[in-house]
């Protein structure tokens, strides 16, 4: 085992956990309106940042995967140090602007950040276990991001300087932790050297290395995208779901605090069936299991206890279809276009979050609860059904 490159895995991987502990994740809202803005205004700053979010995603893995993903990242982090900054220093219409150097940030950092893991486990040997290991650091991500929103809230209490002042602190940790990773250079193939910038040859003659065809692939890529736009949509409106059943702002609270520990939960259990019932089975049993549940759910919801346990359940599952899924996409594309393909799955998950978010929003103001759900859980029905043909005619890896 090459021990240079598991000192990068480790390094890396620390890094990775680090950038999940946001301490301003779950306040920045409130945080916005203390500097004096408007709703109308903190609803034009989402607008902007989601818009600018999906029309950078693309170029952004192009420079992840051209100048280098490690080169992407850093540019990301810095400009996230940046965007911090601003928030303490700047008040106003320029808060707004601001949206969008978040929005390039993030967008830099979406298809490099497990475009560069992926390559660094296979550096270290490793590759065979990268489910394993994405999914470790994913729970661990996920367990730091529910403690930095806990922790954020306290210190949001005794000063908003404070606060933002300590996330920045942590972004240049990031920069510290990055700055020994060595340049993972793309493996290209004997004929990419003319075609360098040509996307769409590249994607062609690379994209499923183990004898599938592009548009395989593609079809699995935009088919797990659009679920999981679907399934976000769904986690963002659960507060009004459990409001429209009179739940407590307590229980609702308790949920959205447990949801971290549950995805967490996902990423090991997705690992777990992955290696004995294999990949593809494991990401379609659960996309099959979601469905059913939310068929069941106008009828059970009505009762606080198994809304409670039923919510939890359809947070847990989406978690295994998109870790497994994306696991197929690493192991099935070439390096060439490894961080733009990762960024444009970020990107029709983007698209399909904002259509079904316009779509359940509609529903919800239009029918009864009960109806409502039963409309929501029709097309979740719909679309796996769908997504599931198609998979059963891709051959993966069974591992």
């Amino acid at each position: 085992m090459n021990k240079n490159a598991t000192a990068q895995l480790h390094i890396y991987s620390a890094f990775f956990v680090l950038a999940g502990f946001v301490l301003n994740r779950g306040v920045f809202l409130l945080f916005l309106a203390d500097k004096g803005m408007s709703v109308t205004e903190i609803a034009l700053y989402q607008a902007l940042f989601n818009i600018a979010t999906v029309v950078l995603e693309l170029p952004t893995g192009l420079v992840g995967d051209f100048f280098g993903k490690k080169f992407s990242i850093q540019v990301g982090v810095l400009l996230l140090f940046f965007h911090t900054a601003g928030m303490l220093l700047l008040s106003g219409p320029f808060l707004v602007v601001l949206s969008l150097v978040e929005a390039l940030a993030y967008s830099l950092q979406s298809g490099s950040e497990q475009a560069l893991l992926y390559e660094i486990v296979r550096n270290a040997d490793q590759g065979e276990r990268f489910l394993t290991i994405n999914a470790r650091l994913l729970a661990a991500q996920s367990i730091a991001t529910g403690t930095a929103i806990v922790l954020g809230s306290f210190i949001a209490q005794v000063s908003w300087s404070a606060l933002y002042v300590c996330v920045s602190v942590f972004y240049l940790l990031q920069l510290l932790l990055l700055y020994p990773i060595e340049r993972m250079e793309t493996t290209h193939s004997k004929n990419s050297g003319e075609e360098r910038f040509d996307v769409a040859k590249i994607f062609r003659r690379e994209t499923w290395c183990i004898g599938e065809s592009a548009f395989a692939v593609l079809l699995l890529l935009i088919g797990t995208s659009m679920l999981d736009g679907f399934y976000g949509s769904y986690y963002n409106l659960n507060q009004l779901v459990f409001d429209a059943f009179d739940a407590p702002v307590s229980i609702i609270g308790i949920f959205f605090g447990a949801s971290y520990a549950v995805n967490a939960t996902a990423y090991i259990a997705a690992d777990f069936f992955s290696s004995r019932f294999g990949k593809r089975n494991t990401m379609l049993g659960s996309m099959l299991i979601e469905a059913g549940l939310f068929m069941i759910l106008p009828w059970f919801a009505s009762n606080p206890l198994c809304l409670f346990g039923l919510s939890m359940a359809l947070c847990f599952l989406p978690e295994v279809v998109y870790i497994t899924s994306e696991n197929l996409i690493q192991d099935a594309i070439a390096d060439d276009l490894r961080a733009t393909i990762l960024s444009v799955a970020s990107l029709v998950r983007a698209l399909f979050s904002a259509m079904f978010f316009s779509i359940f929003g509609y529903v919800l103001g239009l029918y009864p609860i009960q109806i409502a759900l039963g409309v929501i859980g029709a097309i979740a029905i719909a679309i796996t059904a769908v997504v599931s043909l198609k998979m059963v005619g891709i051959h993966v890896s069974k591992n």
